[in-house]
């Protein structure tokens, strides 16, 4: 084998495994023991985690979540089940009972156009984010 061919084809071995992040070349032995040192850990009794779309709800049964932290969290949730609904609109949701300041209406009023009722409701029924408020007033 020519000395160019041998070299491209180490390479092309370099880009395949450089994915991995500095574990090319580990035995099993050692794997196991970097893997042993990640630091994780399980929330305990977890009954539905709710994922959220701009269209529906999937709620995840009983899930065991287990977090991993590898320089970033790492949240992994394995449900007993699932459940799909769809997102019922604003106006069908329940007005929460939360505390409004009045700052924040000023600003919903302003930036959205809208009556302070107007604005008091929309920060409730986006359980106070203004950002939210001010785009359902659009």
């Amino acid at each position: 084998m020519s000395k160019r061919r041998r070299d491209a084809r180490r390479e092309g071995r370099r880009k395949s495994v450089s994915s991995l992040d500095g574990l090319e070349g580990l035995s099993p032995k050692k794997m196991q023991k970097a893997l042993g040192q990640i630091d994780s850990s399980e929330v305990e009794n977890v009954v539905e985690v709710i994922v959220r779309t701009t269209t529906e709800e999937i709620v995840l049964l009983k899930p065991e979540v287990t977090i991993m932290n590898v320089g970033q969290e790492i949240w992994n949730i394995v449900p007993q089940g699932k459940l799909k609904r769809p997102l019922s609109s604003p106006s069908d949701q329940p007005i929460q009972d939360i505390e409004v300041k009045e700052d924040d209406v000023k600003l919903v009023m302003s930036t959205a156009g809208v009556s302070e009722d107007k604005a008091i409701q929309a920060i409730k029924q986006n359980s106070g984010d203004i950002a939210a408020a001010i785009m359902s007033l659009k």
